[in-house]
């Protein structure tokens, strides 16, 4: 074991002082052509051209003085997970993990993983007084910090067959009792959560199934037909996929991705939207992303456009960019703005969402008996923050696009009874005044909403 870990350490120092971001990369992100399509996508599909209608209480037209307009939330989802809520022995860095979250963020994944949720059958951690288990806070205490800061839940995942993840220990191994026992556990969330959470990820990572794990025969179609059945209708459903995704779309119509959800989708299975996982798990993988043979502009554009036949919204759920060579923070960052600006620009992407926001707290290898933790995907250092929350380059990159480039803050002069202007999607803070009187009102823009909104100045 020793010398496994050795050579580890050694493959690892090899490729920090190797890895560097070659002219290749650079320049198939610098392409004129792709720059374009980015930014005509961005404009294109992030934008709309807004007016605000003014009148008084009787619904006669008013005409206000300038009108102030602050974009406070996107339509857009841009999240992370909330795996270490409240989960900090220190209460000063629980503060700190909600603090920058929060300034990011307006959507946050809530973990429903069936191990630690059910821990010993019918003894379920739901409640804000459930025994801690880390990187698995109860439901409520997530739901809670997501109504205090404005953010949109979303739950990950009712079902998988990953034996660590998502199998409990106490689990039989007989089929038709485990679809007893699925069917109870979403007839149970759905019951709790069903209205307080409207986006889930239904089944997760079905084409990288784990083939020596039992499972229902045709547990994914059964898993969304019975939570079409037990949720409510308004809920969003997402069939989730891994990072293989991607590399897999050069086979197009034929991939087993393509044709599962094809399949389901054939039979009436109610999925609202696809996941793409993007996680950076492999020492080769993140030196041919460097080199610019992996991960390219092309491969990320042709994926989504394949995809875009299915009319459906798309997802990327599963974030990880790592930071491993030397000027890792550095590439990092890099890498980031360019995945956002593409996903951004794409008319079929409605959220994208980093998986761990601090380094340090990605999934454990082994949590040992005693409590300690066994390091496991924290060496791919895919974090936006240090472990001492300090800020790495990447926070700051999506600090500027998420807060400052892609948000409208600006002042209208109105033509009588009308202000009318170009803007992101989403919720602004009108401000004006009229007769002495300052008003401040609240409009909302969605890419799915009308472009003309009233306001009454009474």
């Amino acid at each position: 074991m020793k010398r496994l870990v050795f050579f580890t350490l050694l493959a690892l120092s090899a490729l920090q002082a190797s890895a560097q971001l070659s002219d290749d990369y650079k320049n198939q992100w610098s392409d004129p052509a792709v720059q374009q399509r980015i930014a005509d996508g961005i404009r294109e599909n992030r934008m709309g051209a807004f007016t605000i209608r003014f009148t008084d209480k009787e619904g006669n037209p008013v005409s206000p003085g300038d009108v102030s307009l602050t974009q406070t939330r996107h339509d857009f989802y841009f999240g992370a997970n909330g795996f270490m809520t409240k989960g900090f022995k220190n209460p000063k860095e629980d503060a700190l993990y909600e603090e920058h979250f929060a300034k990011l963020f307006n959507f946050v994944t809530i973990p429903f993983y069936w191990p630690e949720l059910e821990p010993e059958p019918g003894k379920l951690r739901f409640g804000k007084d459930s025994p801690y288990s880390y990187r698995r806070p109860a439901p409520d205490v997530v739901l809670e910090f997501a109504r205090k800061n404005n953010i949109t839940p979303k739950g990950h995942t009712l079902v998988w067959d990953n034996p660590r993840w998502s199998i409990p220990t106490w689990l039989p191994k007989d089929e038709k009792i485990m679809e007893q026992k699925i069917s109870k556990r979403l007839q149970e969330i759905g019951e709790r959560y069903g209205h307080a959470i409207q986006v889930w990820d239904v089944v997760n990572e079905v084409t990288d199934r784990h083939p020596d794990v039992l499972m229902p025969k045709d547990f994914a179609f059964k898993a969304f037909k019975e939570s079409e059945r037990l949720f409510p209708n308004s809920n969003v459903f997402t069939l989730n996929f891994t990072t293989g995704i991607w590399n897999r779309s050069n086979k197009r119509e034929y991939s087993a991705d393509y044709l599962l959800l094809e399949n389901l989708r054939l039979r009436n299975a109610k999925i609202n939207a696809i996941g793409m996982q993007f996680h950076n798990f492999s020492e080769p993988e993140y030196e041919q992303i460097l080199k610019g043979k992996a991960m390219t502009p092309t491969t990320l554009f042709n994926t989504l456009d394949l995809y875009s036949d299915f009319n459906l919204p798309i997802h990327i759920t599963e974030i990880t960019v790592s930071a491993l060579s030397e000027k890792g923070p550095e590439y990092q960052a890099v890498m980031a703005e360019n995945y956002y600006k593409l996903w951004f620009s794409h008319p079929k992407v409605e959220g994208i969402i980093w998986w761990n926001l601090l380094d340090g707290t990605a999934a454990p290898a082994a949590i040992k008996p005693d409590g300690s933790i066994v390091p496991g995907e924290d060496k791919w250092k895919g974090g936006l923050l240090n472990r001492d929350f300090t800020k790495k380059p990447a926070y700051d990159v999506l600090d500027r696009l998420i807060n400052k480039e892609w948000r409208t803050n600006l002042t209208v002069t109105p033509k009588s009874d009308a202000a009318s202007y170009r803007g992101f999607y989403g919720t602004y803070k009108l401000v004006t005044q009229r007769n002495g009187k300052k008003y401040e009102k609240e409009v909302q823009f969605p890419k799915s909403g009308s472009r003309t909104q009233v306001v009454v100045l009474d």
